[in-house]
């Protein structure tokens, strides 16, 4: 109903069964699962001719395990952590933790808008950057030593872990519509490690999430951008 174009193939030659270039959904959600084509559906822009091939859906395949993969990093570190006594308040996180709720700080409205707005590749491209470049890349990249050598109990580990819970439980509220059964398997799992947290039954119960005014710091996200920049 939204779209202006047409399903055409990677060179965006019209598809027919005789030039064989047809790629038929049941197909894809055979070879790839259902999420794959919800994805596919969600990067399109509906105003356009609709492009699928192979080569596209391979794409999205590794944009969805690198999303898929960045929750498991952030659920693995969270399996001693309880929100109501290890939460480190944002006053007391390191300047790099800090960073990290503001780049989340920018998605959630962002995500927000363009549902609204039903600018859903918008979505996908916000939703796998932040995992690929601000999760993958930066953050996640340089906590290593924290997660992995820090005593259970260390204030500076209690603290990734505090941003580790507010970012997978807002990516998992963000991706809901599109990726329904991976956030609902995420919410499950937070939902297992967390009995005595009080969580909805289902992320598809929950409100989006809302962003905690003091994450929004232009100074300190200033700082990073010169600061990587130079990295």
């Amino acid at each position: 109903v939204l779209t202006h174009g047409f399903v055409v193939d990677g060179q965006g030659k019209k598809m027919s069964k005789s030039a064989g270039n047809v790629v038929a959904p049941q197909d894809v959600i055979k070879q790839s699962g259902a999420e794959i084509l919800r994805l596919w559906v969600a990067a399109q822009d509906y105003r356009e001719d609709l492009r699928i091939s192979q080569e596209i859906l391979n794409h999205l395949i590794e944009a969805y395990r690198k999303i898929r993969n960045t929750c498991r990093i952030l659920l693995s570190n969270l399996y001693d952590f309880d929100p109501g006594k290890h939460r480190v308040s944002y006053a007391h996180l390191p300047e790099l933790d800090r960073w990290a709720l503001s780049r989340l700080g920018v998605l959630i409205p962002r995500v927000k808008q363009a549902y609204e707005d039903c600018e859903f590749h918008t979505i996908f491209h916000a939703l796998n950057n932040f995992c690929s470049v601000d999760l993958s890349a930066v953050y996640l990249d340089i906590l290593k030593d924290r997660l992995y050598t820090f005593r259970a109990d260390s204030p500076l580990r209690r603290g990734s872990q505090t941003v580790f819970f507010e970012v997978v439980t807002a990516l998992t509220k963000l991706m809901a519509p599109a990726l329904s059964f991976t956030a609902e398997e995420i919410w499950r799992t937070l939902s297992a490690q967390m009995p005595g947290f009080s969580m909805a039954k289902s992320v598809h119960l929950a409100a989006f999430p809302e962003v905690d005014p003091l994450w929004i710091d232009p100074q300190l996200a200033a700082r990073w951008e010169t600061l990587l920049t130079h990295r």
